[in-house]
């Protein structure tokens, strides 16, 4: 939707500082690889059977792969020379079956990372493997819960509902054990399914977590169908491009965490290649035209196009940062 009148897109930077490098650089660190089988995930999908036959092309048994720990480290130390950048560990698949995650959590913050998150479904985190996170430095884990007594089994469709609750629950126990600094949060996507059972679930997680959210219930860039509710008729800007830098399990800098199958024209740069930085990428030329064409309504990137989960895509209180610096205190 083209707009009437003119907005610099450069103006939409919180400060110069984020105009020299993301707040939030995101890696993928399991690129199709994951022990939970939702219904509102491409990948759980996959996992369960019911992919639709794109997905499945998209991630075939080939294209399943981990993130190097030559290319994490690439990654950490870039975002360490910026004090107020932090590191997430998501998308695609399950950060925590990585087989270095935990290295990879100590060297982030040993090499100055102001702040690391994570996403887990809490599957595998057993009582060693939580202590080591714990030790290592973690900032904030976000455990995926979706749905409660009565709706887990039909949202995440694992079979894991109590040890999933008492993972977690022993977490953070051994967190205050410890007396690590690590903020847990408790999540779910906000689904049709879920609803009878929100409010049982908001109250038994609020006895132990730090917060408890509720995500949108979007498509992952139209792989789920039915999944997006009413789209505004009036487009607002993606935070995305202001906000936030993707990097694929290669190395590969993507324009959306949702470009999954990182076509060569939503690929912004490449951190395998000699001599490339995130820095350098987010402020490129092409990134600029990226984000001015957006605020003018021309979708240039195909992502962008038909994109139907720019709704979630949300700035100021609405926004992931807002949950780090006010709610938890980061």
């Amino acid at each position: 939707m083209k707009r009437n009148f003119k907005v610099d897109a450069e103006k939409l930077f919180d400060s110069i500082d984020r105009r020299q490098f993301p707040v939030c650089t995101q890696v993928t660190l399991s690129h199709g690889i994951c022990d939970s089988r939702c219904i509102s995930c491409p990948i759980g999908r996959l996992n369960y059977g019911d992919a639709d036959e794109a997905t499945k092309a998209e991630f075939n048994p080939q294209s399943r792969k981990f993130m190097s720990f030559e290319i994490f480290i690439r990654v950490a130390d870039e975002v360490a020379q910026y004090p107020y950048a932090w590191l997430r560990m998501h998308a695609r698949g399950e950060p925590l079956l990585h087989p270095r995650f935990v290295d990879m959590v100590r060297y982030a913050k040993t090499a100055g990372v102001y702040l690391v998150q994570a996403f887990t479904d809490a599957i595998t985190l057993n009582e060693k493997k939580s202590i080591a996170i714990l030790e290592a430095g973690l900032d904030v884990l976000e455990c995926s819960v979706h749905g409660h007594v009565e709706t887990y089994e039909q949202l995440m469709r694992n079979g894991k509902f109590e040890q999933v609750r008492d993972n977690v629950i022993r977490f953070i126990q051994l967190r205050d054990k410890l007396g690590a600094k690590t903020q847990v949060v408790v999540s779910a996507v906000d689904q049709p399914k879920f609803q009878h059972d929100k409010e049982a679930q908001r109250a038994f997680w609020n006895q132990y977590a730090d917060q408890v959210i509720y995500r949108p219930y979007h498509s992952w860039g139209n792989r789920i169908d039915g999944a997006c509710s009413a789209i505004p008729e009036i487009r607002h800007a993606c935070s995305q491009l202001w906000n936030r830098c993707t990097v694929g399990p290669t190395g590969k800098v993507l324009a959306c965490f949702n470009s999954w199958s990182e076509r060569e024209e939503e690929v912004l740069g490449d951190l395998d290649k000699p001599g490339q930085t995130i820095a350098q990428i987010w402020q490129s030329h092409r990134y600029a035209d990226i984000r001015q064409n957006h605020v003018d309504g021309n979708y240039s990137l195909p992502c962008c196009a038909s994109c139907k989960d720019w709704t979630g895509s949300a700035w100021g209180q609405g926004s992931y940062e807002y949950l780090l610096n006010a709610k938890l205190g980061l």
